[in-house]
């Protein structure tokens, strides 16, 4: 089969979202956090904060960089309202900084929320929410760190030092652990050393293995990366290049993919929303119409229900686990997961509910 360049892109893209994305730094883990100098202070959590400058001794803070335009920075906003409403009691104050006009933000703030209700000035009222249209806070902060992408928020712990760096949706655990004193700040530089790392060993290797797979050569490209990983020892980046391995294997349609996700599956059991994509994206391809071995099928279904059993309450893990069961024809325990993803899929319920009525009506039809 010809390889699609849209295949290859996703394969890179499934690294590019894991790869911490800072190399030169200005502003570093265990660095003392800048001062803040934010011009418009729209919402303070109801009154119950205050504007600020100097970060306060045995307080921590979250500072998060967003913008109007940003879609995952709305998304994050109904988890960031949840964690100021955990971590309030424990000194914690959120400030979100975009970088936009007043009126832009003001503009924003009336509009209706996405698949809830009010409007996102009620929403964002819980925590400190900001902009900074000189951009001076995006310079000290996102610049300085050599972060390109929103919304990242920063945590500045007790001390006044930065502690942590990264996407908002994945900083509960860390949040938790700074604020009961449990925080081990040299692991977490040392991940994103060897992040970095990573990120430049995949951007050696990347050109090499996309003229492969523009060349319809799917072995080269797996040659590339087998003798890569040989070679190095740094497990984050043999971590993403079996990532990719794994990719151009299910795209190329080889026999040797069910084998190799049957493995990935097995090396990654506590990371279930990688396992998720990764079998979410078997059931795409039997959508796009290409042909699915069963095999692949059956390994995607043990990745996906290795997701559901460390996630069980996740309708989205859920709903692939369904999807899979479908393929394989096991209709009734189909029926019995999305259920299952309609009772825990939230602001998804509805659109998971389209898939249970399908399969309800099949059932039917097959009783008949």
């Amino acid at each position: 089969m010809k390889h699609q360049p849209a295949l290859l892109m996703l394969a890179a893209l499934m690294v590019s979202t894991l790869i911490a994305p800072a190399t030169a730094q200005d502003l570093k883990i265990g660095d003392k956090a800048p001062q803040l100098d934010v011009k418009h202070w729209i919402s303070k959590g109801k009154g119950k904060f205050k504007e600020v400058k100097e970060f306060e001794d045995g307080k921590v803070y979250v500072v998060e960089f967003w913008a109007t335009w940003c879609g995952p920075c709305i998304m994050s906003m109904p988890h960031i309202v949840k964690l100021q409403e955990k971590f309030a009691d424990s000194g914690v104050q959120i400030i979100s900084i975009s970088d936009e006009d007043l009126e832009t933000v003001e503009d924003f703030l009336k509009g209706d929320v996405a698949d809830g209700d009010g409007t996102y000035a009620e929403l964002t009222s819980a925590y400190c929410l900001t902009t900074d249209p000189d951009g001076g806070s995006q310079t000290d902060y996102m610049e300085a760190a050599g972060e390109n992408g929103i919304p990242t928020a920063f945590i500045v712990g007790k001390t006044g030092q930065v502690e942590w760096i990264g996407h908002p949706m994945d900083i509960d655990e860390s949040l938790q652990k700074i604020v009961d004193d449990r925080w081990d700040r040299a692991a977490f530089l040392k991940e994103r050393q060897d992040a970095a790392a990573a990120d430049e060993i995949l951007q050696e290797i990347m050109p090499s293995i996309s003229r492969k797979m523009e060349k319809d050569d799917a072995e080269g490209a797996i040659e590339i990366l087998d003798e890569k990983i040989g070679e190095i020892e740094n497990s984050v980046a043999i971590g993403y290049m079996k990532q990719v391995r794994l990719s151009i294997l299910m795209m190329d349609g080889s026999e040797k993919a069910a084998a190799a996700l049957a493995e990935f599956a097995e090396e990654n059991r506590d990371e279930p929303m990688m396992l998720n994509q990764i079998a979410w994206g078997v059931v795409e391809q039997q959508m796009d119409g290409q042909e699915v071995s069963k095999e692949l099928i059956a390994a995607a279904t043990k990745a996906a229900q290795v997701a559901v059993d460390s996630s069980p309450a996740d309708g989205a893990v859920l709903d692939t686990l369904a999807h899979l069961l479908h393929m394989q024809g096991n209709l009734d325990k189909a029926i019995e997961v999305q259920t299952k993803a309609v009772e825990h899929g939230g602001e998804m319920a509805e659109e998971l509910r389209v898939f249970l009525d399908e399969l309800v009506d099949q059932k039917d039809d097959q009783d008949k």
